[in-house]
């Protein structure tokens, strides 16, 4: 099991929250004595705090920065094509 505190602030992590859930893309962006806000990755971005002693299955995997770079350009990509004026 692992807890909130073991995520690095402004890092990507790959999840699960729960055994034989499905795996979450999350990133820390603050923190305080006791809890971290949380912005999860998914169809739509959401945040929430959990406390730093909270638990939750596994880590699964850790995005280098070339990957979270990655990750943001595909979005951004998408988000340019959204919005082009023809």
């Amino acid at each position: 099991m692992a807890h909130y505190s073991d995520l690095q602030l402004n890092t990507f992590y790959l999840i699960q929250e729960e055994e034989g859930d499905l795996i979450s893309l999350v990133q820390p962006l603050m923190e305080t004595d006791n809890c971290v806000l949380i912005l999860q990755h998914d169809d739509e971005n959401m945040t929430y705090w959990k406390r730093k002693d909270d638990v939750f299955f596994e880590i699964v995997d850790e995005l280098t920065e070339e990957q979270a770079a990655e990750y943001e350009d595909l979005f951004e990509e998408e988000e340019d094509d959204t919005f082009e004026v023809e």
